[in-house]
């Protein structure tokens, strides 16, 4: 990661990582790994992401490297693909519960 004073390229100090509670909208878990670095140049001091992981649901695992977050979408900008879609119709419900 650069440092964000002077752009010299460091390596973290120490490393730790966080779980996603909840997984997204694909059924994935976000494992985030997060650093601690110090600029031998500038002697600047700072938290930041390394890297993410992105497991489970159909897909294979994901990583992404200390990449910026796109933006989110707008609801309406972009439908989802794939989407499974369950279709009930409510007269099978009802005569089920009345017999």
């Amino acid at each position: 990661m650069k440092c964000p004073r002077c752009g010299y390229d460091t390596q973290p100090l120490k490393t730790w990582h966080l779980t996603s509670p909840l997984p997204d909208a694909d059924g994935r878990i976000s494992i985030t790994i997060m650093g601690s670095f110090k600029c031998p140049s500038c002697g600047h001091s700072w938290r930041g992401r390394v890297s993410v992981l992105k497991v489970g649901g159909e897909h294979d695992v994901e990583i992404g490297e200390d990449e910026k977050r796109p933006r989110k979408k707008h609801r309406g900008e972009g439908a989802r693909e794939g989407g499974k879609v369950i279709e009930i119709d409510i007269s099978e419900v009802l005569s089920e519960e009345s017999e």
